[in-house]
């Protein structure tokens, strides 16, 4: 059964000058504990990867906090230009040394938007998806 989900995290850095925004848009792990969002969800260190393969290969877009167009779908704002799978794994080859894992982002939002995060109106990225089944893991 499909549902959908959405997830927020945490705005890092807005630079002006390229239009960027950085920040989180999945957090998996917290000081070595998994990450539960606002609505309870967890979403695991492979599970991100995997998600983040595909969106990164078939999306990239981005929303204004959900909008949707008036037919319901997504209405795209930007894009998602720079995207990197921070896992346990990756962190410990490259030397990493961070208390949280998940997916780093840096987005292209349209300038309106853009303004909102400089503004610190918008403090969080929000991602959406769409939740293909739950699978109970432990790790």
């Amino acid at each position: 059964m499909s549902e959908e989900f959405r997830t927020e995290a945490q705005v890092y850095k807005v630079d002006e000058e390229l239009g960027l925004v950085f920040g989180f848009g999945i957090v998996s792990m917290q000081n070595g504990e998994p990450y539960f969002d606002k609505q309870g969800d967890h979403i695991p260190e492979e599970a991100m990867l995997e998600a983040a393969a595909d969106f990164m290969l078939n999306s990239r877009m981005t929303t204004d906090m959900h909008q949707k167009d008036d037919d319901g779908n997504a209405s795209a704002d930007g894009d998602v230009v720079f995207a990197f799978p921070l896992t346990s794994e990756v962190a410990k080859a490259f030397e990493i040394e961070t208390p949280r894992t998940g997916l780093m982002v840096a987005i292209k939002p349209s300038p309106d938007v853009l303004a909102k995060f400089k503004e610190g109106k918008y403090t969080g990225f929000s991602i959406g998806g769409t939740r293909i089944e739950d699978e109970e893991v432990s790790e």
